[in-house]
Formats: C-alpha cells, structure tokens, sequence
C-alpha cells in the first residue's frame, strides 16, 4: 500500500524557493490550498490505517480477496449482484470481441455501433420508458445532462446530500448563470417552501434515489408531486438503486412513483449491472437529440466499448428472468440478516434497504481504526470520512452482494461485536 499524494515539502525548500522542477514548482503551488494541504497532511497522519488507493492481488467468485499477505472478504464491492462473476456476461463479452473489436474508435457525436442503439432500446423496454442515452458514467451523464438542463432564467434545486458528480454539476451550472438552490432537508415541505419562494422559466429539482454513503431512501413520490405542481421535474441519481431496488430491479424512484415517464432517472451500468456506463430515460425523437447535443460530456466523451454493450443486454436478460427472483431474493435475506445482527449488537445503522449498510461510528479517527481493526481480522469494509460524510459522522460503509454467503455475513457481524469492544 502507498500514499498516492506527495508529502509535504520542508519548511525550509519552501522559504528558499528552491523548486527541483516546473511539477515541483506545480506541487507547491497547490499545497498553498488550505483545503489541499490540510487533506495531504490528513492522509500523511492516517497513513497506515486508512486504507485509502489499495491494490488488490487477487478475488474470486466467493467475495474473498487478498492485498499483500492479508486475505479477506470484500465487502467494497459494488457489484451487488455478483454479475462481475457471472458467466452470461463474460460470454456475451467474448461472443462480441470477434465481430467489434475492444473499441469501436469513435465519440458518439460522429458515430455509432449498432449494438449502442440496441443496448439503449433494451434499457429502455426493461424500465418502461420510451428511451434511454447511455453515457460513459453516471458522472459524466451527471456532469453533461444537468446543466444542458437548465439556463440563466431557470432554477436548479440540488439536494444538499447527493453524490459529488451532481454537486459539480451545479457549479457549472452555476457558472453559466443559472439560479441554483441548495435543498436542505430533503423534505417535500422544504422544496414546497423553496419553490414558492423563488421566479424561473424551468425548474430542475436534483436528487439521489439512494444515499451512496448512507444506503437511506428520500421521500421520492412526495418530491415529484411538489415539483411537477411547481412547473418542475425531478432529475433522480438512482446509481445506487438501479437492479436492487423496486420491481425487477428498476429502481428506488420507479418503486416510489410506478413509473418513469415524468421523471429523468439516471442509473448506472457499472454497479448492479457490473458493466460500465451510466444512462438516462428520455423520450425518443427530439428530447433525445437535444440531449445529445446539449450535453459535452456525451459529445467529447468516448463511448462504451461495444463487448460491454453486448453484457449490458445480458444484464437486462438476467434482470427480466427467474434467476433474478433467486439473486434478488439472496441478497435481501443478506442485507436483513446484516442490519439485524448489528443492531443486535447496540449499534446505529443507516440504510437497510439497498445493499449499501453503514454503521455510524463519528470521530474520523475513531473511523479509520475501525476500518482497519476490521481489515486486520479478515474484513475489508469502506471507512467513509468528510467530505463524503459530514465532519463527526464517519461511518463504515459496507456493501452486500448476492454472492457472499450467510457464513460471511456472520462473520462480519461477529467481527463487528469484537471491534466495538475493543475500540469504540
């Protein structure tokens, strides 16, 4: 394991202005951010403990994995469903390789292989909707579409807690000069309150459809209705839902509203799907086209390679078939068994219904080590510390996939018991 960013120069290379070279000069140009050096410096007093830019050696179909001399079960992974591993995908991979190639060279904005198209009408018949544009990320598509969205005399609600790819976005749009709103709490009556308030053409309200820190769930239905009486619409990051949430898998928000024909939704193609690439609903015809070329991230970006287009129509297959019932049925019996054995042991748990579970633990540090303390005993969980999380919140973030087995699950609550003892 290594420290990603460089050390802190000596007080005295840097009074003397002694820069070894124009990247140096660069370095320390950048360490006069309070922001950055506090964080570098952060990172420098964790070092050992807060297994940050680890390299994996090896994983296998069971979850388990091994970095360095240390085995043990992952519980990062966001591929929830344990598609990463599943042979319908690594088959429709190399069934596509011969006839397209690792690549098919070309941003979208000139052209397209036919499997793109196929793979966007297949997403779309899977979710009800008239059509999808896939993106190379949820964070690209987030930083594109949003402010494509909206223009100087329109308003832009961003719900204080959503991913970071959407708070970016709302600084572009920002720049641009769009009127943008922070939405704190995440409650209907605030956004009623909000909207009320404020003059616009056009209104876009952003939120996630599940906390990627939290797991937790915001109150969907209620949002749309207060935005479509105010002329708005919801833009919704279901990343973290889409395949583990609501009939089939579409979602947090198609379960909270029954259907996404009034709705942007944004999912992944990279978590539940174990693929690569993000999407978003639309119509087809010309809000598709508009789309299209109002967003640079889509038009300067490169496309999804066309092997991963073929695994992303498997996904939908699975996601459509009986198999899924049994994968879906797995996870949740996990999910349920890992929340109730945590709070058994008098501990505060966040989420519950996705497979993301985060157990509060506060203090940074305190955080780190238990991260580790968890590492060292056989348990690779995520130790989530500000900014992702807020100064005295720190949380294990552990995520639950179809193939880990109920003897892992109960292992890591037992961990868990034995790590509260010692450390918090």
């Amino acid at each position: 394991m290594h420290n990603p960013l460089p050390r802190l120069a000596s007080a005295a290379a840097r009074s003397n202005g002694q820069h070894s070279d124009p990247l140096e000069q660069l370095m320390q140009h950048l360490l006069q951010d309070k922001v950055t050096r506090l964080g570098v410096t952060f990172l420098d007093r964790y070092l050992d403990i807060h297994l940050k830019d680890i390299d994996i050696d090896f994983m296998d179909d069971q979850r388990r994995m091994r970095v360095g001399r240390q085995e043990m079960v992952n519980f990062g992974s966001d591929s929830f469903l344990g598609l990463d591993r599943d042979r319908r995908l690594h088959q429709a991979i190399t069934n596509c390789l011969p006839e397209w190639g690792t690549h098919n060279g070309a941003s979208r904005a000139f052209s397209n292989c036919a499997l793109c198209g196929q793979a966007e009408q297949r997403i779309a018949r899977w979710l009800g909707v008239e059509d999808t544009l896939i993106f190379t990320s949820v964070t690209l598509a987030n930083t594109g579409l949003i402010p494509a969205l909206v223009s100087k005399r329109d308003l832009l609600v961003v719900d204080r807690h959503s991913h970071n790819s959407i708070q970016e976005a709302a600084k572009i749009a920002a720049s641009n000069g769009v009127t943008v709103r922070e939405l704190y709490p995440c409650l209907p009556e605030t956004l009623e309150s909000l909207l009320q308030s404020e003059h616009y053409d056009a209104c876009v309200v952003a939120v996630d459809g599940v906390y990627s820190m939290s797991g937790q769930i915001p109150p969907l239905a209620d949002l749309d209705r207060v935005a479509r009486a105010h002329r708005g619409i919801l833009y919704i990051d279901d990343a973290h839902g889409v395949g583990v949430i609501g009939e089939r898998g579409r979602g947090a928000a198609y379960r909270a509203l029954g259907t996404l024909q009034n709705v942007l939704m944004v999912g992944s193609l990279s978590k539940a799907f174990s693929c690569l690439g993000g999407f978003v609903t639309c119509k087809r015809g010309e809000l598709k086209r508009i789309l299209k070329i109002k967003s640079n991230t889509f038009i300067f970006g490169g496309p999804v390679p066309p092997p991963y287009l073929a695994a992303i129509m498997a996904a939908c297959d699975i996601l459509e078939s009986s198999d899924y019932d049994r994968l879906i049925g797995q996870l949740q019996m996990l999910i349920g068994r890992l929340v109730a054995g945590i709070r058994n042991l008098g501990m505060q748990v966040l989420g519950g219904e996705s497979p993301i579970v985060s157990v509060t633990i506060g203090d940074i540090e305190k955080t780190f080590r238990a991260g580790k303390w968890l590492f060292n005993h056989g348990y690779y969980v995520q130790s989530a510390t500000y900014p992702a999380v807020p100064i005295n919140g720190g949380l294990l973030r552990i995520q639950v996939n179809a193939n880990h087995s109920v003897a892992q699950v109960d292992g890591l609550i037992d961990a868990i018991g034995k790590m509260k003892q010692c450390l918090v």
